[in-house]
């Protein structure tokens, strides 16, 4: 015969599994977003205006600090956003982005707010 407490116990499990990938790539998605925020408030777009990572406070936090702290999304989208060719690294270490990709991803967005 069935144990249907096992089962039911089951799908909960798999529930809150979901439910965390689902809250983990909202958070990563949202990251990207402020990542970018980031970049134009202090005008590091374009090369003559690119900034160190500690200058945009987008460091990594330290092994201690990430123990007092909730997980911080916004280093991994900006390894992310590295990857993907949107924010560039100068023969320096210091990041921009380039005005032609912000201004894609903004159109990208107004589309996509206009299609829901």
């Amino acid at each position: 015969m069935i144990n249907y407490s096992s089962i039911f116990v089951a799908f909960i499990i798999v529930g809150f599994i979901a439910t965390a990938f689902f809250v983990s790539g909202r958070k990563s998605k949202r990251a990207v977003g402020e990542v970018l925020s980031i970049f134009e408030r202090h005008n590091a777009i374009g090369v003559q205006e690119a900034k160190m990572v500690d200058e945009l406070g987008l460091a990594s936090p330290t092994l201690v600090a990430s123990f007092n702290s909730m997980r911080d999304y916004k280093p991994g989208a900006l390894n992310t956003l590295i990857q993907m060719d949107i924010v560039r690294v100068t023969d320096e270490g210091k990041l921009y982005v380039s005005a032609r990709s912000l201004e894609e991803r903004k159109k990208k967005r107004r589309n996509d707010k206009k299609s829901s």
